[in-house]
C-alpha cells in the first residue's frame, strides 16, 4: 500500500471512532452540517473528472478497509462520513445519499420495520455504501458545499 494511503487508513481509522460516537450521543440535526449542504431527497451526482474520480475510488477503498479494523461498528453512515472528509480535504465533490426501505427479514406484526442506508458517490461511481443501495428510497441528499459555492458554474451537478 502506497504511503498516502497508508496515512487515510490511520486518519479514517481515527476519526471514525470520533463520528460514531457523535451519531450515537449527538442529536441527528447537529450531525447534519457535517454531512455537506442538504438538498432535499434529489438523486445528484456531481461532474468530476479522471484524477478526481480515480482518488475517491481510492478513499472509499482505504475507508472500508479501515472500518473493518475498527472495534465499533464502522457501517455505512459512519464510512460516508469519514471518507466526506477525505473529499473536502482533496476538494473532491461528491454526493451523500441516505435512504430508507422495509427490512422482510425483521418485521414486527404491522410490518413497518426499516432499514436504513447512506452512500456516498463521487460523479457515476459510489464510493462508499455501493452494497445494496438500489433497495433503498433517497429520503435525503448532502452535497459537498464546494459544489453550491461556486456562482456562474451551472453544470456541477446533474440530476439522474
Amino acid at each position: 500500500m502506497p504511503g498516502r494511503e497508508k496515512c487515510w487508513f490511520c486518519l479514517v481509522w481515527i476519526i471514525s471512532g470520533p463520528i460514531r460516537a457523535g451519531l450515537l450521543l449527538l442529536p441527528f440535526r447537529k450531525m447534519a452540517p457535517m454531512l455537506g449542504e442538504h438538498c432535499s431527497n434529489l438523486q445528484l451526482a456531481a461532474v468530476v473528472g479522471d484524477t478526481q474520480r480515480q482518488r475517491a475510488w481510492r478513499i472509499g477503498r482505504i475507508t472500508e478497509l479501515a472500518a473493518s479494523y475498527t472495534p465499533w461498528q464502522s457501517k455505512c453512515l459512519v464510512q460516508a462520513c469519514a471518507a466526506s472528509i477525505l473529499l473536502r480535504y482533496y476538494r473532491i465533490p461528491y454526493v451523500m445519499h441516505l435512504g430508507v426501505a422495509r427490512d422482510s427479514e425483521d418485521t414486527d406484526t404491522d410490518g413497518s420495520a426499516m432499514k436504513a442506508h447512506a452512500w456516498l458517490s463521487v460523479g457515476p461511481r459510489i464510493v462508499t455504501g455501493r452494497d445494496g443501495h438500489r433497495a433503498f428510497t433517497i429520503v435525503s441528499t448532502f452535497v459537498s458545499p464546494a459544489l453550491l459555492n461556486k456562482p456562474g458554474d451551472n453544470g456541477v451537478l446533474d440530476a439522474s
